[in-house]
């Protein structure tokens, strides 16, 4: 996970840094579901824009979303979710610059932690704060 963990937040600073200076938005989301996410990632890879990023942590996927706010963000779980409609239990997490906080390691650590409440939530759950 040590890898995983030092992949993932350099491209999200990389992304706090253009966002920082541009003064906009950059969303994470992070996605598992119990069935595994090899499939997960194969599909959500054909699936997002062509400036979205995805990378694999631990047993999630996180989609870092440039110039997103966490509306919108909402809006691509959404789509997400009708996709696979029942056919996988997914689970999500948002966190967004700069609401959420500036550095990539904070970030992340929230992200997993509202991963973690989703997963003990109800089928869809989407944790976006506490």
């Amino acid at each position: 996970m040590k890898t995983e963990f030092t992949i993932l937040r350099q491209l999200l600073q990389y992304e706090l840094y253009g966002a920082q200076r541009h003064r906009r938005f950059v969303t994470m989301v992070m996605v598992t579901t119990e069935e595994g996410i090899s499939g997960l990632r194969n599909f959500l890879g054909s699936h997002i824009r062509d400036s979205d990023v995805i990378a694999d942590f631990d047993s999630s996927i996180a989609v870092l979303m440039g110039e997103t706010d966490s509306q919108s963000a909402m809006v691509a779980v959404d789509r997400y979710k009708g996709f696979f409609e029942s056919q996988l239990d997914l689970r999500f997490s948002v966190v967004t610059y700069p609401s959420d906080g500036g550095k990539a390691e904070n970030l992340i650590k929230m992200a997993y932690r509202r991963l973690s409440k989703a997963k003990q939530g109800e089928d869809g759950t989407v944790v976006t704060s506490g």
